[in-house]
């Protein structure tokens, strides 16, 4: 009994014992396919080293693995690899066997024959090389990604003017039906033949008018290449020749305008603007653009043509309001930069205001022209009042949004500030500060009330405001609170007592009272009984201001260049050179010194609040000068 039951144990443990080899069996099968798909997805490590040696440029050693790899597995992959390393070795017998071999893979794959007739031409047979290629034109397939295949494979080998010969062959053979246009002005562009390429990319326009923007990209692409300004003339030329033999081809039309824009010829494109809306009509648009883009490139003169131009159209536009904003803008700004200026010329521009505002009457939209007349009425013809009553009568208007409503009494503050009634002025910075807090209109209101406590004394008062102001949004409102502060406390620390910080505060407020003698006569003390060094600085600054207002233009030249020669660690050094700059630039027309002065804000002064400003305007001189066409994206 004993040794039956020992005999049903024993079987009981063979039989569990093969039922758990039989589970891990089981098991095992079912994991290793995943190991194997792992390991498979692990990179070679013979692949990992040829790659080095390629990048490394061994190129021989890179050949040697990549043969292995090749005949274990020939991908395109490592044909491209071995390939490349063959020919960049020279050894020519064997990248033609491996072409042939290759080929043998890929049959209709006419790259491969490409790479043949390269090879053959490369070890010296151009026969064969010629044979090859002539066989293949003549021989095109009909499918167009078999053509673009054909073509980018000739130009990658170095014959582009055989993909053009492709291109052309299968425009004919689809009569029509699958241009190669655009591909063969590019094929032209990578030859170099830029005059066929410019002729293609039009005769493509002319086909194909809605292409219009993939042209001009096209276009900006090439024209970023173009070193001496030689394609841009090409490209005009061009354009001229395309339009004078279409006339009527609108998309033409469009080109020249925008080659104008492009090329900042402010004067061609307000003449090809015109030519277009009398030719075709309904070209506002393209001249309110143009009108826009001139202003923001300080070409007021054409601006204000083009802005004319719309506004002379009166009800047969709906852009007859922006027309007579800009118009008005513009004049505006040709009369500040002009050097010969009158007090007429303020007088006929408050006219032209007067008019504009009786025309349109006082909205949103010439809540601008309020804006500008006020501030010519107050500080170009001394007539506080009248500019006073015009911005309250626009701030009587209950449909004036909030940002233009801001902008208005922040105007009226500063007159009111001008006209001596300091108090009523300061209580209209603080209603814009309390307003638009989280704006930079309302930091801007901030700024200005600090200057209000700092002209009447209150020094520790506008320190406190302006420290607040450090950290504004707005680079230019935080630049400014930072002078402000900087010289508060420059002063105090030369002047304890604070009576030649007082002459300045004081002498500051005149200024902007258009009391420019008794302005002159504080800083003549301050120079005459200087605190300390920053006390010179700082009178020399403010002195060459206020010979700028009084038109004395060389004077104030003179003042900057002093102050920029003997102190050109101030504070006030950079602000000094951008204005010197700006004046001899505008009013002395001594543009190559205004050149100098832009250079040395840009190197010497990168953190400058002038540092862009004096970039803009003297990449603007530079193109000027060497007549060099600069492309910008639209």
């Amino acid at each position: 009994m004993n040794l039956k039951l020992i005999y049903i144990c024993a079987l009981f443990l063979f039989l569990g014992l093969v039922f758990c080899n039989n589970s891990i069996s089981q098991n095992t099968q079912s994991i290793n396919p995943v190991l194997t798909r792992q390991q498979q997805n692990q990179p070679d490590p013979m692949e990992s080293v040829a790659i080095k040696f390629y990048r490394e440029k061994e190129f021989t050693k890179a050949a040697e693995l990549f043969q292995q790899l090749y005949k274990g597995k020939p991908t395109n992959n490592y044909y491209n690899y071995y390939f490349n390393c063959l020919t960049t070795i020279q050894d020519y017998k064997k990248a033609d066997q491996l072409v042939k071999q290759h080929r043998k893979i890929y049959p209709d794959n006419y790259r491969f024959l490409i790479d043949e007739a390269y090879i053959a031409g490369l070890s010296g047979n151009k026969k064969k090389s010629n044979r090859i290629l002539k066989k293949l034109i003549e021989n095109l397939p009909a499918q167009r990604n078999q053509i673009l295949q054909i073509t980018s494979s000739l130009q990658g080998k170095g014959y582009p003017e055989l993909a053009i010969k492709v291109f052309e062959k299968a425009s004919m053979m689809t009569h029509g039906n699958n241009s190669y246009s655009f591909e063969i002005a590019d094929a032209y562009l990578y030859s170099g033949e830029y005059s066929e390429m410019f002729d293609s990319y039009l005769s493509h326009l002319e086909k194909f008018p809605t292409d219009l923007q993939r042209v001009k990209s096209k276009l900006q692409y090439v024209m970023r290449m173009d070193v001496n300004s030689n394609l841009s003339e090409m490209l005009k030329s061009k354009l001229l020749q395309s339009s004078q033999k279409n006339p009527e081809n609108i998309q033409l039309a469009e080109m020249l305008m925008w080659y104008s824009l492009q090329t900042k010829d402010f004067d061609m494109a307000f003449r090809q603007a015109r030519a277009n809306d009398l030719r075709f009509g309904n070209s506002e648009e393209d001249m309110l653009e143009l009108a826009n883009i001139a202003f923001s490139n300080y070409d007021y003169n054409t601006s204000a043509k083009a802005y004319k131009y719309v506004v002379d159209k009166k009800g047969d536009t709906p852009y007859y309001i922006d027309s007579y904003v800009g118009f008005f803008l513009a004049s505006n700004k040709q009369i500040e930069e002009n050097p010969l200026t009158t007090l007429n010329d303020y007088e006929e521009l408050e006219k032209m205001g007067i008019e504009a505002i009786n025309i349109l009457g006082i909205n949103n939209f010439t809540s601008d022209i309020v804006l500008q007349l006020a501030h010519i009425t107050a500080f170009r013809l001394a007539k506080n009042k009248e500019a006073i009553d015009m911005i309250e009568l626009a701030l009587a208007n209950p449909n004036i949004d909030k940002i233009k409503e801001a902008n208005l009494k922040l105007k009226l503050a500063d007159i009111l500030l001008a006209d001596n009634q300091i108090w009523d002025a300061t209580l209209l910075y603080s209603q814009v500060e309390s307003d638009m807090k989280n704006e930079p209109i309302g930091h801007e209101a901030k700024l200005k009330n600090a200057k209000v406590f700092y002209y009447v004394g209150e020094f520790d008062w506008a320190a406190t405001r302006l420290d607040i102001l450090k950290s504004a949004t707005s680079k230019l409102i935080s630049n400014d609170a930072i002078e402000l502060s900087m010289f508060i406390n420059d002063m105090r620390e030369e002047d304890t007592i604070g009576f030649v910080l007082r002459k300045f505060a004081g002498a500051e407020l005149y200024t902007l009272q258009g009391k420019y003698d008794s302005a002159m006569r504080l800083l003549t003390k301050v120079e005459e009984d200087p605190a300390g060094i920053y006390s010179f600085e700082y009178a020399l600054y403010n002195k060459a201001q206020i010979y700028f207002e009084l038109k004395e233009m060389a004077k104030a030249d003179s003042v900057y260049n002093k102050l920029i020669t003997i102190y050109p660690t101030s504070v006030k050094a950079d602000n000094a050179l951008y204005k010197r700059a700006e004046l001899l630039r505008i009013y002395l027309n001594n543009i190559e010194e205004a050149k100098r002065l832009y250079l040395i804000l840009m190197t010497d002064y990168p953190e400058s609040i002038y540092s862009g400003k004096a970039r803009k305007q003297y990449r603007l001189l530079e193109d000027k000068s060497i007549n060099k066409i600069e492309f910008f994206y639209n």
